[in-house]
């Protein structure tokens, strides 16, 4: 159970003034590339740099989450390099490592070849829409009292396909190290609002808005424009995915789909009939 300001009370009620609970995940976040510079850097960029954005990203959604987010900063595109993040991250207590970059098949994609060598990689390829080079892997510390392995995820470079496979894979997890029973997404059906075309190579994850419709009475799934990996604009109103299969052709205004939540509700206008029983005025 999550303790909310109800639990604090019932303890207080008891006499409780301390209780076990699952500690905070700790969760280092690191991006990799010679491409890429600080937010902060306010100077004109370099052709072909870019500022990094998944790395304040990713770790924001660490912290929303109730994880320690710890910052690793940028790793060039040296095998030294990366190994002494990797290095710091193990050093620093981290149960969890996420990089973002380095993951797909180019000479400077670095991250695979160290994690073969230092570790298990448990996948390093996923038929999905976005995300395809996501990777897992499983690196063992026997030298640290308590956490004798750290859990490695290689993100995929591209901001949308970075924060997507975190709310997939990332996300659980850190759910699972706070002791929760289920920490899976909540999977919810919904209508969709246009026309969406499918993909016949891989499953994707639409990345749309949660509306309360009156007239059908159900979640409407509201498309924030164009999808492509790159524009993070699709993620900035996102409150959910929705999950279309594999498969050709276009799925018509009105199909029935599943969308896994990934964001608050509250401005998703669910209303309710509900009317309350007010006494009359005067009444004891």
């Amino acid at each position: 159970d999550i303790v909310g300001p109800a639990e604090v009370g019932l303890l207080a009620t008891v006499g409780a003034v301390s209780a076990i609970v699952s500690p905070q995940p700790i969760i280092a976040v690191l991006s990799t590339g010679d491409e890429l510079a600080e937010p902060d850097d306010q100077g004109p960029l370099r052709p072909g740099v870019v500022r990094d954005s998944n790395r304040a990203m990713l770790m924001a959604a660490c912290e929303a989450e109730g994880a320690k987010a710890v910052d690793m900063g940028i790793a060039k595109d040296t095998a030294e390099a990366l190994e002494e993040r990797f290095n710091s991250a193990i050093a620093q207590g981290a149960d969890i490592l996420v990089t973002s970059g380095g993951v797909s098949m180019g000479d400077r994609d670095l991250v695979k070849p160290l994690l073969q060598r230092r570790g298990v990689i448990h996948y390093g390829r996923v038929l999905m829409k976005p995300g395809k080079p996501l990777t897992c892997a499983t690196i063992e510390t026997p030298e640290r009292e308590g956490k004798p392995r750290l859990l490695v995820f290689g993100l995929p470079g591209n901001p949308v396909s970075s924060i997507v496979t975190f709310h997939l894979v990332v996300h659980p997890c850190i759910r699972k190290l706070k002791g929760y029973a289920d920490p899976h997404l909540r999977r919810v059906r919904v209508l969709t609002s246009t026309p969406m075309k499918l993909d016949p190579e891989r499953p994707e994850y639409h990345r749309v808005m949660l509306k309360w419709d009156d007239a059908s009475g159900a979640l409407v799934g509201i498309t924030t424009g164009g999808q492509r990996s790159s524009r993070l604009l699709s993620m900035r109103s996102a409150n959910a995915l929705l999950e279309l299969p594999q498969a050709s052709g276009v799925l018509p205004v009105g199909s029935t789909v599943s969308a896994l939540v990934i964001g608050d509700l509250s401005h998703a206008n669910i209303r309710s009939s509900l009317t309350l029983p007010f006494l009359p005025a005067g009444a004891a």
